[in-house]
């Protein structure tokens, strides 16, 4: 009997041990489908990789951790075949199965990203964060969220926090410049792109924004040079706005030729661009060509009756072929159009001028200038005209600091101005909650003469008060970069050199300012009188997944 007992305990151990063997080779052969999949989607792959997982997930011994790791990479290579649907269902299998991986939650988040919905994406990323909350990429990926919701201001403190996490990464800073230049912080745009671009200087989607950013602060040939640089980079991708972006800083430096031929390869891709017929005609104008702009203006008009730049500017043509009748008819339907336009006002004053009808024409400068304080024909107009220019709209925002006042000539938009800079109109960037305010001005001495620093409250970001600083060139009045000077308790560092400074955010990003270059006075006695220079002319991680789908 013993002996029976001893056999059929035998037998159940051998039976025990070649089931255990069996579901051993099963799950073997289950981490060998895996890995080649692996290797398939290392090598792009993808339709070979989806049939290997299908094939590692048809063993049904294998344990939910590996089904929850193959459904997670099944998931990314449907989405790299475009099958987004199907692979958010994978991605649902893999949380299903094992809920606390948050790469798969960064995952998803970026495949409804794709399908439009950042709503839903943004509880994905959110969760990542919380169960890794150190994963960059996910915040980063939250931030895009928050950007296709309109939320930038939040959207950049997720692209903050993902640059501090991710300092060598060049994406967060590009996501933090784009959130800068939708708040209207075009200098800090430029900042963190430049920062992106040192980074990777094949990143064509930062040139691209910095190039925008840099025509918003009238840096223009910097503009051309970006757009230049993404179209290089990526030139298979037709890009009739960036076309469009790059005439238009062509035409603000008068590059004529160069704008006309960007004008019409921007008209080849879309015969119907309204902007392009409008900007091309102006820049006819500028060169006198006052027929050819007439024309793009008309044509303007005949695929959109009901734009008032296009009458405002073909009433300016007009009215430099002297018939100012003609030309009042075309403004005074701009107006109509839209009332209250500080560029239909400024023409209108001209022909009011033209027809000597000078306290019409003094009534729509003003008005014109009340509108836009940076119009400078305008204001121009008013000097010319023995006027007194107002120095902004609306009531100051606080007392005067050395001469220095804030309005608010619409909402959100501040305008520092001063009596004794009078064409100069400083258009500060908030960082933060509250109203801006003036804290010093100051004047630069020896090399750095003719250098001002107007440093200002910026607002409050729940780290207590910014303060960020407009650097001037007071001999052009022109605002050549504003950088931060404290950020609460932390400041920023200032090194000044020759005819530069080097700025480093309390975040440790540092950012060089070129400064214009000013002429040595001194010689010594046996130099010799130099003839004066001739004017130069200038134009203005989470999971360990190797997969991990870390940036859309």
């Amino acid at each position: 009997m013993a002996s029976f007992r001893k056999s059929i305990c035998l037998i159940f151990a051998a039976v025990l041990t070649l089931a255990v063997v069996s579901a051993a080779r099963a799950e073997d052969k289950t981490l060998l489908r895996a890995r080649e999949g692996a290797a398939a989607m290392f090598r792009g792959q993808f339709e070979k990789a989806v049939t290997l997982y299908d094939a590692a997930l048809s063993t049904p011994e294998i344990s939910e951790f590996v089904q929850a790791s193959i459904y997670s990479d099944r998931g990314i290579a449907k989405w790299r075949l475009k099958q987004t649907n199907e692979a958010i269902a994978d991605f649902n299998q893999s949380i299903q199965l094992s809920p606390e991986n948050a790469s798969v939650y960064n995952n998803r988040g970026n495949a409804l990203m794709d399908l439009g919905r950042p709503e839903e994406a943004m509880k994905d990323f959110d969760r990542a964060i919380v169960l890794s909350p150190t994963y960059g990429a996910a915040y980063n990926n939250r931030g895009n969220a928050y950007a296709a919701l309109g939320q930038y201001d939040a959207a950049f403190q997720s692209f903050r926090k993902a640059a501090e996490l991710l300092p060598q990464s060049p994406v967060p800073f590009n996501g933090r410049g784009r959130s800068h230049a939708e708040l209207a912080r075009y200098h800090a745009a430029v900042r963190d792109l430049t920062r992106a671009i040192s980074l990777d200087q094949k990143y064509a989607a930062a040139y691209r924004n910095r190039a925008r950013a840099n025509f918003a602060i009238a840096k223009f040939g910097a503009a051309a040079g970006d757009v230049t640089e993404a179209i290089t980079l990526d030139p298979d991708v037709p890009r009739p706005k960036l076309l469009l972006l790059r005439a238009r800083a062509y035409a603000a430096e008068n590059k004529f030729k160069e704008a006309i031929a960007d004008f019409d390869k921007v008209l080849e891709l879309n015969a119907n661009a309204i902007d392009a017929y409008v900007e091309r005609g102006a820049l006819f104008a500028k060169n006198r060509r006052y027929d050819d702009a007439i024309g793009d203006y008309t044509r303007a008009l005949q695929l959109d009756r009901k734009n008032a730049k296009a009458y405002a500017l073909r009433g300016e043509a007009k009215l430099r072929l002297e018939t100012p009748g003609d030309a009042l008819v075309d403004v005074n339907e701009a107006l109509s159009l839209s009332l209250g336009d500080p560029l239909a006002l400024r023409i209108r004053g001209n022909i009011y001028e033209v027809q000597e009808r000078v306290e019409d024409a003094i009534i729509d400068y003003g008005k014109a200038l009340g509108e836009d304080p940076f119009q400078v024909e305008s204001r121009q107009a008013l000097i010319r005209l023995k006027q007194e220019v107002p120095v902004g709209t609306g009531l100051p925002l606080g007392e005067a600091v050395a001469g220095w006042v804030i309005t608010e000539p619409s909402p959100g938009r501040y305008l520092a101005s001063n009596p004794d800079y009078g064409s100069l109109k400083i258009e500060l960037e908030m960082f933060g909650a509250g109203k801006p305010q003036i804290l010093e001005w100051k004047l630069m001495r020896g090399a750095l003469a003719g250098t001002g620093l107007l440093k200002y409250y910026a607002g409050d970001f729940g780290e207590g008060a910014l303060e960020y600083v407009a650097i001037v060139d007071t001999r052009v009045n022109k605002v050549v970069s504003i950088e931060p000077k404290r950020w609460g308790d932390k400041a920023a560092q200032w090194n000044w050199q020759a005819v530069s400074v080097v700025v480093t955010d309390p975040d440790g990003q540092a950012n060089k300012v070129k400064l214009r270059q000013t002429r040595t006075r001194t010689r010594t006695r046996t130099q010799t009188r130099r003839a004066p220079a001739k004017p130069s002319r200038r134009g203005k991680g989470g999971g360990n997944n190797v997969f991990d789908w870390i940036f859309r």
